[in-house]
């Protein structure tokens, strides 16, 4: 890890989720990486509160900055079943006690949206959404936290800025995925940052050429990120930055790919 500097250690989150703690925890821990806390893969069950307490100040003694992905896999903040929604906002609100015990910067969401069961249905989706994020951000607010709602499924840009745009408030704005937006939405970064430039919390980065979400390291794929800092440089806005990795050979060169493109825009 020698090649990989103290600002990139500082500035770009590693992903890491907590089910992986026992393996990678110490690796990162002597790196000294900031991370990026999953809790999915049935965290939430897995693990009681002393065991969510003990991690976290196992991160805060060790000085580590730290972001908190929330659960995803099968909740829906838009869902047309009331019995599903009022399970994922359950859901959610659980994790957004276990994520304030970590102090994080930004706390990442996804909204479930998908094109098999809301594509037809958008209003009502959007507004069921809306209700939904409303009272997550009450949460959010109380514990001192910034919520970040992440593009996954969603075809464009305006499912999300739909439901955003109307919740006025400082602890809410986006996440944005570039291998999401290829891969789903079969689209461009330009639209989605432009679209959420002005509330945009975090970027996740990672790599795919447009077939499937592959997590590839950057610079392995399709996706411009030297165009995509140039554009945040341009215009002033500097996001948290999540490394996204699936493979543990996959860390280093990603670092070693951010580091050459923070030295580039003058990150």
């Amino acid at each position: 890890m020698e090649a990989i500097s103290e600002k990139i250690r500082k500035q770009v989150h590693l992903a890491l989720p907590i089910v992986l703690f026992e393996k990678y925890l110490p690796i990162a821990l002597e790196q000294g990486l900031s991370l990026e806390v999953g809790l999915d893969d049935g965290a939430l069950d897995l693990f009681s509160l002393s065991e969510f307490e003990k991690a976290a100040k196992i991160l805060k003694k060790h000085a580590i900055k730290c972001s908190v992905h929330g659960p995803f896999r099968d909740l829906s903040l838009g869902a047309l079943d009331s019995v599903i929604k009022d399970a994922s906002l359950k859901r959610l609100k659980e994790a957004l006690e276990i994520a304030a015990l970590f102090e994080p910067e930004v706390v990442v969401l996804h909204t479930g949206y998908s094109p098999a069961y809301h594509l037809e249905r958008r209003e009502k989706w959007q507004e069921v959404a809306r209700e939904t994020l409303s009272l997550l951000v009450r949460e959010a607010e109380r514990l001192n936290l910034k919520l970040a709602v992440e593009n996954v499924l969603e075809p464009e840009p305006s499912w999300l800025t739909g439901v955003v745009e109307k919740i006025p408030s400082p602890n809410l704005g986006y996440c944005f995925d570039a291998g999401h937006a290829l891969a789903f939405a079969k689209s461009s970064w330009e639209p989605w940052l432009e679209a959420f430039k002005d509330r945009l919390f975090e970027l996740h980065v990672h790599d795919n050429d447009g077939s499937w979400d592959d997590h590839l390291p950057p610079g392995q794929g399709k996706i411009p990120f030297g165009d995509i800092w140039a554009y945040l440089a341009g215009h002033g806005i500097k996001p948290l930055i999540t490394y996204e990795a699936h493979r543990a050979e996959d860390v280093i060169p990603g670092l070693v790919y951010l580091e050459k493109l923070f030295v580039q825009v003058s990150w």
